[in-house]
């Protein structure tokens, strides 16, 4: 007799590895279906931060910041070998048009929405402690505050998580493609290719974790009363450079002259990634890449702040990725929500749950 699972995870994101662990925690019989490799789309292009997104207060999304930050806490405790401090530097300049106060005022409100009991306070810099900051343009910063987060390998956190879920039990499997799926009698029916064989796989419920793909995994199931919500595709890029000497300690938080903000993060002791972008991504997601326009714009915010300057020649390489959220009708992709939203629906006798937008921070507290 063919094997009925409870729930049919589709994506091998950090998004559908964390819901096959928890469900698998829980006594589920789960089977994920990755069909490329696990953290192979954007789970492993981000910007590798564990954090509450401190840009997001100037939203009003205070919700989002504050679970960020309990979560950010309870991985550094789960995950200390996975997830490690940084601390931040905020360069606060004449021009820019955020004044020190409001800059000032939003730090003291990213402490109190932390609950923070494993990090430092954030602060201000001395003028000495400013003067020492290696390659740092002076004549274009008049104070420098700071702020603690965190940093991870997102595609290790992602394929740890993986292997958890395993451990607890779960069916994963990368290279399996989910090709078509039909309401039955016990839920659904998963045509799978899994390394060029076909199978089918039952299901009682499904969990559409796919991500940028979300939608492309609707049209697949049989039937005209699946619904489908709006997905903005939104490509953040990033650019890669060696490590300048004297070698860099601290992450930075530039605030670049369009209100956006760009991170400069050292990586491995060996690199900086500077990143990222907000533009708008076609459906086509065969071909992701950082554009001209993106690697020249990365450069800029960061030859703003620092000396000596770097140009393309010193790309050493560059990564993009997309991030699906939930389309609100916003104008500035940079004002659309991080947060998660879940779609569920009845097809047939089964429950199909799709997983729309979603970050990296908060992946345990979604599954």
């Amino acid at each position: 007799m063919t094997k009925t699972y409870d729930l049919l995870v589709i994506g091998g994101g950090i998004n559908g590895a964390a819901v096959a662990r928890d469900a698998a925690g829980r006594g589920l019989s789960v089977y994920l279906a990755e069909k490329g490799d696990y953290a192979g789309g954007t789970s492993s292009a981000s910007s590798k931060l564990i954090h509450g997104g401190i840009r997001y207060l100037e939203q009003y999304r205070f919700s989002l910041v504050r679970h960020s930050l309990k979560e950010r806490e309870t991985m550094m405790r789960l995950a200390p070998h996975l997830v490690f401090p940084l601390r931040f530097l905020l360069p606060i300049t004449a021009a820019q048009t955020r004044p020190a106060w409001m800059v000032h005022l939003g730090l003291w409100l990213y402490d109190v929405l932390s609950g923070r009991r494993l990090l430092a306070k954030t602060g201000r810099l001395s003028d000495a402690e400013r003067a020492a900051l290696p390659r740092l343009r002076q004549d274009r910063v008049k104070a420098v505050m700071h702020y603690p987060d965190c940093w991870t390998d997102d595609a290790r956190l992602t394929l740890e998580t993986i292997l958890d879920a395993r451990t607890r039990g779960a069916n994963v499997g990368n290279y399996r493609e989910v090709t078509a799926l039909r309401p039955d009698a016990d839920g659904f029916a998963a045509t799978v290719v899994e390394h060029g064989d076909e199978a089918i796989v039952r299901a009682r419920h499904v969990v559409n974790a796919a991500g940028p793909w979300a939608t492309a995994v609707l049209d697949r199931v049989a039937g005209d009363d699946v619904r489908r919500r709006p997905l903005s595709l939104v490509r953040g890029s990033h650019v890669v450079v060696a490590m300048p000497k004297p070698p860099q300690h601290d992450a930075y938080t530039l605030m670049n002259d369009d209100g956006r903000v760009v991170f400069v993060l050292p990586w491995m002791g060996r690199f900086l990634i500077v990143g990222t972008t907000e533009v708008a991504q076609s459906n086509d997601l065969d071909d992701v890449a950082c554009s001209d326009a993106e690697r020249d714009y990365l450069i800029d915010g960061y030859n703003r702040f620092f000396d000596p300057p770097i140009g393309a020649g010193d790309v050493v390489w560059s990564y993009a990725g997309v991030r699906p959220l939930a389309s609100e009708g916003s104008e500035s992709l940079n004002k659309q929500t991080r947060e998660s939203s879940l779609a569920v629906q009845r097809v047939g006798d089964g429950v199909l749950l799709t997983i729309y937008g979603g970050k990296l921070t908060t992946h345990r507290v979604l599954g």
